[in-house]
């Protein structure tokens, strides 16, 4: 029975959802359920005035009191805080969006009513295995059903019944094995007797069932042979088997092996508590490995967030990929959920991984999108993440994302923008493609208005896209672009067996459907219906997109041509004011807020670009004796548009640019030497590779995000766990990347 309250008014109006009563304090014969542990917070919190932590604190510590009464294994105080907090949230949520009569937020009040009356569940994770009476594992089940069948009475009559009942179990099984013993020690004695008197009444298959009729003691029972290994429990979380499944295909290729299935631990619970075993010794092996393999050299930072479906429950959550590249590594330290996707969040995240990783010392660059979260001046991951780590790292923006912008601002000023998620042309050349043959194409070559722009560097251009084509692309669709960019300039590459693909995705948030979409419409746009402003924009937008953007695009992933290559697209883009004017302009613009590569510490990566003349490399060697600003910005701020044509990667280099070199913990004994004889240094090659290693692109976040996608709803749901079976798999894809037979017995053989 749940005790009175003060007639306050909080408790006449009574706790919306909750109840019309609040308790002071947690009664009952049961284990409390969700209806009694949020009124008795809401006693403390609205009555008593506690605050939120204090209240949660006071309740958690009553509801342990309980479970201890119970025998049953809880989790830690802390866990029990945080949840009695987070049903306080629910309830919060959906008292602000009360008024809001829809569909879904009936939905969730009725969701949110339909648990309240069942068990507060706080138990351990393995309270089922951790407990030894059976008695009290039975309670539990019953209380995890709806009502909650059971009570602490036995426990509170200190467990007479149950004590009474095992000692009659226990009594009865002494006098079985007794009888068992009895009847075994009178058939060896008959056995003695028969060969003593030379009896043949007993035959040798008598004599064997007479042996096989004794009763084996529990000490020579054998135990059934768990097979789930650490190998297999890793494939199995790699193909994203549940525990039930994997019982089946075990049992299956056990008996296929020639095993008897009858031997074999081959239940669901313990193929899981195996697999939770492997999976987290595993974690713990690769978090020890990677800091003996890789224990010097600098290591960049990359990070980036996406919102999932909760391990538990309908809501969402912010999760962030975080992983750390260098020294010749790639790895991801975790993937936490984080309250928001605010700077503040992200930087803390970040920053309890890296400290967690013991990699504070060793983290010396930041590789992120340039979103305004991350770069914010005061409240930015960038900014903030410095602070905590006290030092400063070296910010290195994704290049990918910078070009994004830039590809994304001319498609806006060419083909307008839309309210919608999806871009009403590409949905009708979609809609339309059925009827359209793709065998019959038309390049620019026909197109004046187009071919006029491109004429002056088509060969170059077809040299370009055909030696890409030659290189290995982490995706199919940059391998795509490269062959609609050689169809549009007439190269015919269909000859070859390129074909246009099918539409796939016409979504905004996919950036290269732009491109590939409007390069497709181009080339079929004698069977597709335009009208004449689109098909000016669709000319202009490609022609800028083949001659300007792709050649940055494909090159902007190599770190030490990133200097050199920026500056490059930058007077590019200077220079297509002569055929655009306006696209040149909105290009220029997007792209001046994002000259992180030309920075004076940034541009430290141009000494090491093979692609950079030594008479240059004197001159930038000469400029480190250049005084710089006392606290230099990021990126470059603002450039003189009367000089851009005429700027060098010397004209970037100051003192600062130094700090680069610090940051990478290179030898700088080259910097003595000629510029001319640099190639035969070893001091200069050794930086130079280490510079190679550097990631200028955040595709490994995107990588991380990916792992997380794929594997946030399945295996299991329990947060360390997924953090675990993301290693795992991690772990697994690298040692088999793919699925042949030699590199799976190659690998297998070295374990």
């Amino acid at each position: 029975m749940e005790s009175s309250v003060p007639s306050t008014s909080a408790s006449k109006r009574g706790i919306w959802l909750i109840g019309s009563l609040v308790t002071e304090r947690l009664t009952g014969s049961k284990l409390p359920s969700n209806r009694q542990v949020l009124s008795r917070f809401f006693y403390l919190h609205t009555l008593e005035k506690k605050t939120i932590q204090e209240s949660a604190t006071v309740t958690a510590e009553e509801l342990l009191t309980f479970w201890a009464k119970a025998r049953i294994p809880t989790r830690q105080k802390q866990h029990i805080i945080n949840k009695i907090k987070e049903q306080h949230q629910k309830w919060q949520g959906l008292k602000k969006a009360a008024t809001r009569r829809t569909e879904t937020q009936q939905l969730n009040e009725d969701f949110f009513s339909g648990i309240l009356d069942e068990l507060c569940d706080v138990a351990h994770a393995d309270a089922l295995s951790l407990m030894n009476n059976e008695e009290d594992r039975e309670f539990l089940l019953a209380q995890r059903e709806k009502g909650r069948r059971g009570c602490l009475g036995g426990v509170d009559m200190k467990l007479h019944g149950v004590e009474k009942r095992r000692y009659e179990r226990q009594m009865i099984a002494k006098k079985k094995m007794k009888r068992e013993e009895d009847r075994a020690s009178a058939a060896r004695c008959q056995i003695v007797e028969n060969e003593g008197s030379g009896s043949s009444d007993s035959s040798e298959d008598e004599k064997d069932v007479t042996y096989e009729s004794r009763a084996v003691p529990k000490s020579e029972v054998k135990k059934p042979a768990n097979i789930v290994s650490s190998d297999v429990a890793s494939a199995l979380d790699r193909t994203k088997v549940s525990d039930r499944n994997a019982t089946f295909i075990i049992a299956s290729v056990a008996k296929a092996m020639g095993h008897d299935p009858s031997q074999l631990a081959l239940n669901k619970e313990s193929v899981r508590q195996s697999r939770r075993h492997h999976r987290e010794t595993a974690a713990r092996e690769i978090k020890e490995a990677f800091n003996v393999e890789g224990s010097s050299g600098p290591l960049t930072v990359h990070w980036d967030g996406k919102i999932l479906p909760a391990l538990t429950g309908n809501e969402n959550v912010d999760r962030l990929a975080v992983i750390v590249s260098g020294s010749g590594v790639m790895k991801l330290i975790g993937v936490p959920k984080i309250p928001s996707g605010t700077g503040e969040a992200q930087a803390t995240a970040v920053f309890q991984l890296i400290d967690d990783w013991h990699l504070n010392d060793r983290i010396q660059f930041m590789c992120f999108d340039t979103t305004a979260s991350n770069t914010g001046s005061k409240a930015g991951a960038c900014t903030l993440l410095q602070q905590k780590l006290q030092k400063q790292l070296i910010s290195m923006a994704c290049r990918h994302h910078i070009h994004e912008l830039i590809i994304a601002q001319v498609f806006n000023l060419l083909m307008g923008c839309s309210s919608g998620p999806t871009i009403k042309l590409f949905e009708r050349f979609s809609q339309a493609w059925n009827y359209i043959d793709s065998s019959k194409i038309e390049s620019s070559d026909t197109d004046p208005s187009v071919s006029d722009i491109i004429s002056s560097e088509k060969e170059c251009l077809i040299q370009f896209f055909r030696q890409q084509l030659q290189e290995f692309h982490p995706r199919d669709d940059y391998k795509e672009l490269l062959q609609l960019a050689l169809m549009f300039l007439g190269d015919k590459p269909e000859a070859e067996g390129f074909h246009i693909n099918a539409p796939g995705a016409y979504h905004r948030a996919r950036w290269m459907a732009k491109i590939i979409y409007s390069l497709k419409i181009y080339l079929c746009r004698a069977q597709f219906r335009l009208t004449a402003a689109e098909l000016r924009g669709l000319q202009q937008f490609n022609a800028f997109t083949v001659k300007c953007y792709l050649k940055a695009w494909y090159t902007c992933m190599s770190p030490t041509a990133a200097p050199r290559n920026d500056l490059q697209l930058l007077q590019d883009l200077f220079a297509y004011r002569a055929v655009n004017k306006e696209v040149a302009c909105a290009a220029t613009k997007s792209f001046m807020r994002h000259l992180w590569y030309l920075s004076e510490t940034l541009v430290g990566l141009a000494f090491f670009d093979s692609g950079i003349l030594a008479s240059e490399k004197v001159l930038m060697v000469a400029a480190l004796s250049k005084p710089g600003n006392d606290s230099p910005a990021p990126r470059v701020g603002s450039l003189d548009e009367s000089t851009i044509s005429q700027l060098t990667l010397s004209d970037f280099v100051s003192q600062n640019t130094s700090k680069f070199f610090v940051a990478m913990q290179t030898n700088t004994a080259f910097l003595q030497e000629d510029p001319y004889s640099w190639d035969s240094s070893e001091s200069y090659n050794t930086s130079c590779h280490r510079a190679q290693q550097l990631k200028v692109v955040n595709d490994a976040a995107e990588r991380g995000v990916s792992l997380i996608q794929n594997f946030n709803s399945v295996i299991t749901n329990q947060e360390e766990q997924k953090q675990y079976l993301l290693q795992v798999v991690e772990r697994h894809r690298q040692h088999f990347p793919e699925s042949k037979k030699s590199v799976i017995v190659k690998e297998l053989c070295k374990n």
